[in-house]
């Protein structure tokens, strides 16, 4: 796995959630991501959390990115709290996002991988004109999201 161990937490995680992951093959930085919704559903899953990932290596655990410039590393994913439970990925932050609307896109859009050609929004509403970014429609977890952040870095995934 190339996520670093962190720390383990059995919170849920809320919006407004700052957190960061580290991955092996960066030692000593840290990534940085955020949870814009605990509401999110698609198809059966209700109360799913939605991330931002962003484009940002920081020195430090509060190194954070300018969270109002919206510069994503992969578009907005749906994903379960193991992250945070197996300790991958630590909340250090608590951003109020009633107060910084300016932190989130007014929309989010999920392409489907099992029928190509359609899309969803947050709430598994057909769409017919999506808005980038454009996330996948399904569940993920910490190792999709590793998987994405390894990809669109051109780094190894790794095997396990």
């Amino acid at each position: 796995m190339n996520l670093v161990s962190l720390k383990k937490s059995r919170k849920r995680p809320e919006v407004g959630d700052g957190f960061v992951f580290q991955l092996i093959i960066e030692p000593e930085k840290f990534r940085f991501g955020m949870v814009v919704s605990t509401t999110m559903k698609i198809v059966s899953f209700e109360n799913v959390t939605m991330v931002y990932i962003y484009d940002h290596l920081g020195n430090k655990k509060d190194d954070y990115p300018k969270f109002a410039t919206k510069k994503l590393l992969i578009p907005p994913q749906a994903i379960n709290a193991l992250g945070w439970s197996r300790g991958f990925f630590e909340t250090v932050a608590r951003l109020d996002l009633e107060i910084h609307p300016e932190y989130k896109f007014s929309q989010h859009h999920f392409a489907s991988f099992v029928r190509p050609g359609l899309y969803y929004d947050e709430f598994d509403n057909e769409i017919k004109n999506p808005i980038e970014p454009i996330g996948a429609h399904g569940l993920g977890n910490h190792r999709t999201i590793e998987d994405d952040v390894c990809h669109k870095l051109g780094y190894p995934c790794s095997e396990d």
